[in-house]
């Protein structure tokens, strides 16, 4: 039988399901799975540029994502919203429904539903590579187990010296970077017109703080508080944002609303098509078709991670 006759013709289609092949449903559902992570990569590492303002005219790009990191979020969340809507599903099947289908057939329905997921994601990721990539500025960040490259810094020692360090390579067990207003308050994340970024930069000055740092041959206190603070690269293992502009007028904008319209759909569309799903496997009444759909909609919202 033909996957695609899901999309058309739902209710012919669960009513003969039985005749399909497991086979082609874990194919559909592996197919579900890389949209995710194809979808994930044009969002995270193609169309979203964090750079770090170090100065008026000093914008350093921020790797927030490792590949690995998003494959295996991306499989979670599809892996996890498989788990959801065959459990929502069975159970509100078996209490409400009048048939009880083998749990084989039931599971291979719930992978033919997952052809939703690809659909949404490939049109997508299709549509989000046609818009320009969306910037933000990132004006405080803090780092853990963080290495700078080709840094420049200044701080001040212990007996008032102004100490100089200039380095291929500068460790830090933590990192507490971020521009800050002349009474050391940070900037405040929002969104920013163009001029008020360039504003924001010029009024405002980069404080780094520094733990346990080490650039040999330099010898560093365990903690301090640099002056001037350039890099023209960073690598961290964990990263989290504290303060971030978005450019008002970016046309970024359109890829931030394509993004909650497709969480939106597929959540969605495939509680719609399990709640048909149910309706004919479980022979359940319209009402109880209509309840599965809710929950699970509302379980997917709730419970399934997503990055974006």
């Amino acid at each position: 039988m033909n996957p695609l006759k899901l999309l058309v013709k739902p209710l012919h289609f669960f009513e003969s399901v039985e005749k399909t092949s497991v086979k082609t449903g874990l194919i559909i559902f592996s197919a579900a799975a890389l949209s995710q992570i194809i979808a994930s990569l044009v969002f995270l590492n193609f169309k979203t540029v964090y750079e770090v303002a170090l100065g008026e005219y000093s914008l350093v790009e921020l790797r927030l994502f490792r590949l690995d990191y998003i494959v295996m979020s991306s499989l979670t969340t599809v892996f996890v919203a498989l788990v959801i809507h065959v459990g929502v599903g069975r159970i509100l099947g078996r209490l409400t429904g009048r048939n009880t289908p083998p749990m084989k057939t039931f599971i291979n329905a719930v992978f033919h539903v997952f052809i939703i997921l690809a659909a949404v994601n490939i049109s997508y990721a299709a549509l989000a590579s046609t818009a320009q990539p969306e910037t933000y500025y990132v004006f405080g960040f803090e780092l853990t187990d963080v290495v700078f490259y080709n840094v420049t810094l200044t701080y001040t020692n212990s007996a008032g010296e102004n100490v100089s360090v200039e380095n291929s390579i500068l460790y830090a067990k933590k990192a507490n970077v971020s521009r800050v207003h002349s009474d050391l308050k940070p900037v405040k994340t929002g969104a920013y017109t163009a001029e008020e970024v360039a504003k924001i930069l010029a009024e405002t000055r980069l404080r780094a703080v520094l733990l346990q740092p080490s650039s040999p041959p330099y010898r560093l206190p365990e903690k301090l508080e640099a002056g001037v603070f350039l890099f023209n690269d960073v690598d961290a293992k964990n990263i989290v944002l504290t303060s971030v502009g978005a450019v008002r007028e970016g046309s970024g904008t359109f890829l931030v609303q394509l993004s909650l319209l497709r969480n939106t759909a597929w959540r969605v569309l495939l509680s719609v098509y399990l709640g048909l799903c149910v309706y004919v496997l479980h022979r359940t009444s319209k009402k109880a078709m209509f309840l599965v759909m809710a929950a699970s909609y509302l379980a997917s919202t709730n419970l399934v991670p997503s990055l974006f």
